[in-house]
C-alpha cells in the first residue's frame, strides 16, 4: 500500500521534528530554513513499515507567509497528520490548515499532540478537549488524538501504529484515470538532467509511455522514474515520484506545471466552479473581486464573476466563474482553494464543474439550472449538462472524460441511455462526437433560414447542394457531419430531398419562359462550339446577353446539368465533354501518358482550352499529373 500523508499545523509547533523522529530524514533543506530554525518550502521523506506499506510524508510550512508553499505540497495527499503543540494548543494556522484540507476533500487524518514533554497532565488534557472542539464538525471529528514527544520518543510507536491503521482505512487510488501528477519540484541532478518530482494523483506511468506538460502542451520523453529513490519501470496513484526528462531545461518546467497522459486535460483562462466561503471569512464577496486560486500545486492570479446572486456571504456555496490571468489545465472534479489577493488569507474552496467554458456574465432560468445539475449528484445529468452546454461544438467521447470525471464504462453507459432517449444525437460515429437535441434544433433552424434566403435568391434552381451547405457551416462541421445532420431533417420531414439537392418543402423552382429560351440559345452557343466553345465573354456576346444575365444563366445551366462548369468563364455540355473523357482514356490506355501537346493534338483545341480540361480531369480524379505528363489515376491504384 501506498500512502502519502502531509503534515499540517501552525508554525514551530514540531511538525519536522516529528517527521524526522518517524524517517530519521530533517526535511528542512534549504539554508535559510536551517539558519532561521523554521519551514520555508515543502520537504519530503518516507518509510516503510513493519507490514510493508510505504508511508511518504510531505512536510509542509506553518507561517501563514508561506501557506503557498503549504497548498502547493497539499496536492494529493491521502491524509493529514495534524500537529498541535501540547503546550500551546490550537493557533491561527491550525484552523486554517483545517479549512485547506476540509475544502480538498482530505477524509482521513491522525491529530498529534506534539511537545507532550513540555506539557503536565492538566494541560494535556486541556489541549485535547480544545482540539476535540476545534475539529467538531470536519473530516478529524473522529480521528485518533495521539501524544508525542519527538525529543523523549514517547507515543511513536503508537502513531506508527495509528499511521499503519490509516492504511486499511484509506480508499484505493484512482488507477482508472490517465497519469497525471502537479509538479511540485524542478532540479538539475548532475549525470541525470532534469527532475521533476510530485504525486501521482491518478493513473499509472511507465517509462516508454508519452507524457505531456500542462499547460503548454509541450510533448516530453522520460529518461527514467524513481520512487523513493529506486529506480523503478512504472509509476502509479498515491506514489511520490521522481521523473527524469530528457531534453529539458529545468527552467522550462516549474512548481505548478503538470504531466499527463495526451489529450487528458482541459486548458483554459476561464474556470465554472462551485465555490464554499467559510463561515470565518472577513467579508462577502462581490462582483470581480480578484483572488488568488490554487489548483494542485499552482497559483494563479484571477477575477471572481458571480452567477447566481448579486453578493455571496461567508458560509454560503456557489456557482462562480474564474477569470485567470494566465491559462490553466483542469478537469471535471478538481479541487482548488481561493485565497483574497491582499492582504493574503484564505477565502474558501470547492470543485471545478466546468474546465473550459464559454465566457458567462449571469445566469439566467434554463442555463442556471442547468449548471446546478452539472454540479449534482446525478450521473446521467451530469453527462447530459456537460454536452449540452458545449452548444454546436459537441462533445467527443475523449473529451467527455474530462469534463464528467466519469471513467470509460460509466460514461458509455450515460452516453448510450440518452442517445435511447433521443436527448443527444451522434453527428460523427467515427470521432464519436455528440451533440444535444437543443443544438441540433439549433443548427437546423439555420440551416432552414438559409434555404429560405436561396430559394428567395434563386427560385429558378431547385435548392442547395450538401457541399453548399456545408460551405455555409464549415466552421463547426465537416461534410459527413453535415450529411447526417441533413439526413436527420429529411427523415423528419423538415426538408426535402431531390437527387443532389436540399429544398424546403413549400419550395418548387420557377423558371420563367424568357429564361429558358435565353438559357436554351446560350446552351445551343456552347454545343455548337463543339470540343472548343467560346469563353465567357464571347459567350455572352454570341448569345445576346448581358454579363449579369449570363452568369445567372451559366449557374442555371449548371445546377439543371445541362453544361459543366471547367472553368471559371469556360462551359461544356456534358455529352461533349464526356467524348473528350473517352477520347482521353483510350489515348492513355494505348500510350500510358500525355502531355499538354499531345491532348492539344488529340482534340484540336487551343493550348489554354486544352491546359484548363487537363486540369478539370484532374480535379475529377480521371488523372494525375506527373511532372509535365498525365496518366490514368486508375492505372495508379
Amino acid at each position: 500500500m501506498h500512502l502519502v500523508v502531509g503534515t499540517s499545523g501552525h508554525i514551530d509547533h514540531g511538525k519536522t521534528t516529528l517527521v524526522k523522529a518517524l524517517t530519521g530524514v530533517d526535511t528542512d533543506r534549504l539554508a535559510e530554513e536551517k539558519a532561521r530554525g523554521i519551514t520555508i518550502d515543502i520537504g519530503f521523506a518516507h518509510y516503510t513499515d513493519d507490514a510493508g506499506n510505504e508511508i511518504a510524508f510531505v512536510d509542509v510550512p506553518g507561517h501563514e507567509r508561506f501557506v503557498h508553499n503549504m497548498l502547493a505540497g497539499a496536492a494529493g495527499m491521502d491524509a493529514v497528520v495534524m500537529v498541535i503543540a501540547a503546550d500551546e494548543g490550537v493557533m491561527p494556522q491550525t484552523r486554517e490548515h483545517l479549512h485547506i484540507c476540509d475544502l480538498l476533500d482530505i477524509r482521513q487524518g491522525i491529530i498529534v499532540l506534539s511537545r507532550t514533554d513540555l506539557a503536565d497532565e492538566e494541560l494535556l488534557e486541556l489541549c485535547a478537549e480544545d482540539v476535540r472542539e476545534t475539529v467538531q464538525g470536519t473530516f478529524l471529528e473522529d480521528a485518533p488524538i495521539v501524544p508525542v514527544s519527538a525529543v523523549t520518543g514517547q507515543g511513536l510507536a503508537e502513531l506508527k501504529s495509528e499511521l499503519a491503521r490509516l492504511t486499511t482505512r484509506i480508499q484505493g487510488h484512482n488507477l482508472e484515470h490517465p497519469f497525471r501528477i502537479p509538479v511540485d519540484r524542478s532540479f538539475t541532478m548532475k549525470g541525470f538532467g532534469t527532475v521533476v518530482t510530485g504525486t501521482v494523483v491518478a493513473g499509472r506511468l511507465l517509462r516508454e509511455d508519452p507524457i505531456t506538460q500542462y499547460p503548454h502542451g509541450a510533448p516530453l520523453r522520460i529518461r527514467g522514474l524513481q520512487v523513493h529513490g529506486r529506480q523503478v519501470d512504472g509509476v502509479e496513484a498515491g506514489q511520490r515520484a521522481a521523473i527524469n526528462l530528457a531534453g529539458m531545461a529545468k527552467e522550462d518546467i516549474q512548481r505548478g506545471d503538470q504531466l499527463a497522459a495526451p489529450e487528458s486535460l482541459l486548458t483554459s483562462y476561464l474556470l465554472n466552479v462551485e465555490l464554499k466561503l467559510l463561515d470565518d471569512a472577513p467579508r462577502d464577496l462581490t462582483q470581480r473581486t480578484r483572488i488568488r486560486l490554487h489548483l494542485g500545486t499552482q497559483e494563479v492570479i484571477g477575477r471572481i464573476v458571480l452567477l447566481d446572486e448579486e453578493r455571496f456571504k461567508p458560509g454560503q456555496t456557489q456557482l462562480i466563474q474564474l477569470r485567470l490571468e494566465r491559462e490553466v489545465s483542469s478537469r471535471f472534479g478538481d479541487r482548488f482553494i481561493i485565497r483574497n489577493y491582499s492582504p493574503i488569507f484564505t477565502l474558501g474552496g470547492g470543485r471545478v464543474i466546468d474546465p473550459a467554458p464559454y465566457k458567462s456574465r449571469r445566469l439566467k432560468g434554463d442555463l442556471a439550472q442547468r449548471l446546478r445539475l452539472l454540479a449534482g449528484q446525478n450521473q446521467s445529468d451530469l453527462v447530459e449538462q456537460v454536452i449540452y452546454l458545449q452548444g454546436t461544438r459537441g462533445v467527443r467521447t475523449g473529451e467527455g472524460f474530462i469534463r464528467t470525471g466519469l471513467s470509460e464504462k460509466t460514461l458509455a453507459r450515460g452516453i448510450a441511455q440518452l442517445s435511447s432517449q433521443g436527448v443527444i444525437f451522434c453527428v460523427n460515429p467515427a470521432e464519436k462526437k455528440y451533440l444535444h437535441t437543443a443544438a441540433v434544433e439549433r443548427v437546423g433552424g439555420f440551416i432552414e433560414r438559409v434555404l429560405a434566403a436561396h430559394h428567395k435568391a434563386h427560385p429558378e434552381r431547385e435548392g442547395m447542394s450538401r457541399v453548399e451547405l456545408a460551405g455555409k457551416l464549415a466552421t463547426l462541421f465537416d461534410d459527413k457531419e453535415v450529411g447526417l445532420l441533413l439526413g436527420r431533417m429529411v427523415k423528419a420531414g423538415r426538408v426535402l430531398q431531390s437527387g443532389q439537392a436540399y429544398r424546403l418543402s413549400g419550395h418548387e423552382k420557377s423558371i420563367s419562359s424568357q429564361q429558358r429560351a435565353l438559357l436554351a440559345q446560350l446552351v445551343e452557343v456552347i454545343r455548337e462550339g463543339g470540343v472548343q466553345p467560346p469563353r465567357k465573354t464571347a459567350l455572352f456576346q454570341s448569345a445576346g446577353v448581358d454579363e449579369k444575365t449570363g452568369m445567372q444563366l451559366v449557374k442555371l445551366g449548371t445546377h439543371d446539368r445541362q453544361l459543366v462548369r471547367v472553368k471559371d468563364d469556360l462551359y461544356y455540355t456534358p455529352d461533349t465533354l464526356e467524348q473528350i473523357e473517352a477520347r482521353l482514356r483510350q489515348y492513355l490506355r494505348d500510350n500510358k501518358q500525355i502531355t499538354v501537346i499531345d491532348f492539344k493534338d488529340l482534340t484540336g483545341v487551343a493550348r489554354k482550352h486544352a491546359v484548363d480540361l487537363l486540369e478539370h480531369f484532374d480535379a475529377e480524379r480521371v488523372t494525375i499529373r506527373l511532372d509535365n505528363h498525365r496518366v490514368l489515376r486508375e492505372a495508379q491504384g
